[in-house]
């Protein structure tokens, strides 16, 4: 979202605040170039199109990064269990998926069927990717939590035998219910 700098670049922050402002609403180019003569500055009615041309295509990205951003965060919402990254990967696929499937016979001619494997490509690895770090990271995670609990219940055990006696008989408890569960 680089924009190119223009003259109303280096305007003070205050004129170029309104510049932009009067940009946005519907002065014309030449009330907007007069409004700056008046500031004290010198200005040509080109400059001011290109400037106008450029803040209006950034708020256009920005308009759409926004609406991506809101995408994933309804994603994230409606699949709390989603972290950003899948939250991502199913924006990216869903978008392009329906840019397939919008287009024509002739859009699609046009197409160079290579990249766009290898662009499918990709995204199919990254999500792999994600899923195998996914897995790796909850066996790590697993992994410190039975070491943790072997430790809590040798020294609860050793410690405090009484306690440990009745966490146990608690377990065991929460065991016997959830297996009857499950018949």
């Amino acid at each position: 979202m680089n924009r190119k700098h223009s003259k109303i670049d280096t305007f003070p922050p205050d004129l170029k605040e309104t510049v932009e402002f009067m940009m946005q609403s519907d002065y014309t180019y030449k009330e907007i170039v007069d409004y700056i003569k008046t500031c004290g500055h010198d200005i040509s009615l080109t400059s001011v199109y290109r400037h106008a041309k450029n803040l209006n295509t950034s708020l256009k990205q920005l308009k759409m990064v926004q609406e991506n951003f809101k995408a994933i965060n309804e994603e994230l919402r409606r699949y709390p269990d989603l972290d950003t990254g899948d939250g991502i990967i199913r924006l990216l696929s869903h978008q392009i998926l329906e840019r397939v499937q919008n287009m024509d016979s002739e859009d699609l001619q046009g197409v160079d069927i290579l990249k766009l494997m290898k662009e499918a490509n990709a995204l199919i690895r990254t999500a792999s990717y994600k899923s195998k770090v996914d897995i790796s990271n909850k066996d790590i995670f697993e992994a410190g939590y039975e070491k943790v609990k072997t430790l809590v219940f040798e020294a609860m055990q050793k410690e405090e035998p009484e306690l440990y006696a009745k966490v146990s008989e608690f377990l065991n408890k929460k065991v016997d219910v959830i297996k009857e569960g499950a018949d």
